[in-house]
C-alpha cells in the first residue's frame, strides 16, 4: 500500500518526494539513512526546549556591548548561525520519535470491453470490486544512545515502519490466471502488510548518514493429501479425508540508504539514495495429491503461489533548504519491472498450452515536492506553527500493451498532492509537542486501449468472447491524517 498510495501523511502531501531529507518514522520505507539524520528541520516549531529562534520567534541578537547590531545582513547571518548551532547542540542528546497515520483511499477504475458475456462480466467485476479501503501506518525511531555509548556520540537509531489494512488483513492473495483482468497497483494487489526495520547511523556528524534494513514478509512450501475423493458429475461439494502441511519461512529483501548534507553559507543541500530490494510472496512447491474412492486412482497435482511482486527500486534525489520556510525536493526513481514473474506451476502450464505474456518494462518516474511556512511571508501568520506542502509526480506504465493472452493492467499516472502540518504545544495531557499532519493525493490513470492480435484472435478464448478489445483507466483519491511526537 505504501508503494501505491504512500507511507505517512507527510509524504502523501509531497507525492513521495524527499529521499534526501526524510527524517521521520517513514524513513524505513523511503530511506533508512533518514532514521539517523538530524531531526531538526521538521521540528522548527515542535520542541519547546529549543531557543526562541527555533520556535519561530527570532529576536535580534545583540553585540558584546549589549547594543543591537546595525548590519542587517550580518545580523541575519549571525541569527542563522546561532539557530544552526542551537539545533546541532540539541542533537547531542538522544531523540526518539513515534508516529502514526490513517490513510483512506478510493480507487475508481473502469474497464470497457468492446464485447461481453458472462465470463467477461465476471472478470471485470473481480478486477474492479473492493476498491475503497483504508490502512493503518505506524512507526518508531529509537535512539540507541539511550542504551550504549557511540563513538563521538554519533547518532545510532533503530527504525520500524509498518503499514497494514484497517481490517487487520495480513495479505489478500489473488494469484489468478493471466487472462483475468488484474490492476497491478490498486484493488487486492496492494493489500499486503508491510514491515520494514533497520538501523541508521551518522558516520559524519550532521553530514553523512547511512542505513541498512530489511523488508519482511513470508513464503514457504506446502502440500495436500486427499483420500477417498469421489467422481461426482453433479458437482456437489465433497469433504475428503484430507491432510495438509505448510512450512512458512521469512521472506527478506534488503533496504539500503545514504543521505549527505552540505551547508552552503546559511542554506542546506541534501543528496539521498535508497535501494529497496525485490520482494514477493512465494509458496513453492504447493503440491497436492488426490486418490479417488473408486479404483484408487492417484491424481497428483503440482501447484504454486506467487503474488505481491515489487521490483528492485532505486531512488536518487536532492533537497534544497532555502531556510526554515522553504524546502524543495526532486527525486528520480528507477523500478526494475523486467524481472516480473508468475509462479513456476503457471509458467509450466503456459508453456504447455502455447500461451505467453510480454515481459514488463523497467520505468523511471519523477517526483517533485515542496514545503513552506506561510508565516515567513504573511505577517498575520508569523506566529502560527503551520507548514504547507504540495507535490507532483509522473509514473509511466510498466505493463506493455496487452495484445496477447494476458491482461495485466497498469497506466501512465499523473499525480498531484497537497498537505499541511500544525504543531500543538505540550500541555497537561502530553509532555511533548505533537505535529498533526494532513495529506491528500489525486492520481489520474490515463486511459489505455488493449487491442488483441496475433494468435489470440484465433484462440478458443477469443472466439468465446473471453478476450475482447477493451479500454481501461482509473482515478485514485488518497486522504491521510497522522500525528508525530519527538521525545
Amino acid at each position: 500500500m505504501a508503494e501505491s498510495f504512500g507511507m505517512g501523511s507527510r509524504m502523501t502531501g509531497t507525492s513521495g518526494a524527499g529521499v534526501a531529507s526524510i527524517n521521520d518514522w517513514t524513513a524505513g520505507f523511503y530511506n533508512m539513512a533518514g532514521v539517523a539524520s538530524p531531526m531538526t528541520e521538521r521540528a522548527i516549531f515542535g520542541n519547546q526546549e529549543k531557543s526562541d529562534e527555533a520556535a519561530g520567534k527570532i529576536k535580534l541578537l545583540r553585540d558584546d556591548t549589549g547594543g543591537p547590531k546595525t548590519d542587517e545582513k550580518g545580523n541575519k547571518d549571525a541569527i542563522d548561525k546561532k539557530l544552526e548551532a542551537d539545533l546541532q547542540a540539541h542533537e547531542d542528546r538522544p531523540i526518539h520519535q513515534m508516529g502514526m497515520s490513517y490513510m483512506m483511499q478510493a480507487s475508481l477504475p473502469t474497464i470497457a470491453p468492446t464485447a461481453s458475456n458472462d465470463q467477461v462480466a465476471a472478470n471485470v467485476s473481480t478486477a474492479t470490486k473492493n476498491m475503497v479501503y483504508g490502512a493503518v501506518q505506524l512507526g518508531l525511531i529509537f535512539d540507541l544512545r539511550s542504551l550504549i555509548n557511540t563513538p563521538k556520540n554519533l547518532p545510532l537509531r533503530l527504525g520500524v515502519a509498518i503499514s497494514m489494512r484497517d481490517n487487520g488483513t495480513v495479505a489478500n492473495v489473488n494469484d489468478t490466471q493471466i487472462e483475468s483482468y488484474k490492476f497491478m497497483r490498486i484493488g487486492t494487489e496492494p493489500q499486503k502488510m508491510t514491515i520494514i526495520t533497520g538501523l541508521g547511523a551518522q558516520v559524519w556528524k550532521n553530514r553523512l548518514s547511512i542505513g541498512v534494513g530489511a523488508n519482511l514478509f513470508t513464503g514457504g512450501s506446502g502440500g495436500f493429501q486427499m483420500q477417498s475423493v469421489q467422481i461426482d458429475p453433479t458437482g456437489n461439494t465433497q469433504v475428503p479425508n484430507a491432510n495438509s502441511s505448510m512450512v512458512l519461512t521469512p521472506s527478506i529483501s534488503p533496504v539500503v540508504g545514504i543521505q549527505y548534507r552540505h551547508n552552503i553559507k546559511n542554506r542546506i543541500l541534501m543528496i539521498g539514495f535508497n535501494w529497496r530490494g525485490e520482494s514477493f510472496m512465494q509458496i513453492d512447491p504447493l503440491n497436492a495429491n488426490a486418490t479417488t474412492q473408486l479404483l484408487q486412482v492417484a491424481l497428483p497435482l503440482r501447484m504454486a503461489l506467487l503474488d505481491f511482486y515489487s521490483p528492485h527500486t532505486f531512488t536518487l534525489g536532492a533537497t534544497y533548504f532555502h531556510d526554515e520556510a522553504l524546502k524543495v525536493s526532486l527525486d528520480g526513481e528507477f523500478q526494475m519491472w523486467s524481472r516480473f514473474m508468475v509462479n513456476s506451476a503457471r509458467a509450466t502450464y503456459l508453456s504447455n498450452v502455447g500461451e505467453s505474456f510480454k515481459p514488463f518494462n523497467n520505468i523511471l518516474l519523477v517526483k517533485l515536492g515542496a514545503e513552506s511556512r506561510p508565516g515567513r511571508y504573511i505577517n498575520k501568520l508569523k506566529d502560527v506553527p503551520l507548514l504547507v506542502r504540495l507535490g507532483f509526480s509522473f509514473t509511466p506504465a510498466f505493463t506493455p500493451n496487452q495484445s496477447g493472452y494476458s491482461n495485466f493492467l497498469d497506466n501512465n499516472k499523473i499525480a498531484y498532492s497537497l498537505g499541511a502540518s500544525y504543531f500543538l504545544k505540550s500541555n497537561t495531557i502530553v509532555k511533548h509537542p505533537v505535529e498533526l499532519i494532513f495529506g491528500f493525493q489525486h492520481q489520474i490513470w490515463l486511459a489505455r486501449t488493449s487491442t488483441k492480435s496475433g494468435d489470440v484472435l484465433n484462440s478458443t478464448a477469443y472466439q468465446n468472447g473471453y478476450q475482447p478489445n477493451y479500454t481501461y483507466s482509473a482515478q485514485v483519491l488518497v486522504f491521510s491524517l497522522g500525528a508525530l511526537i519527538k521525545f
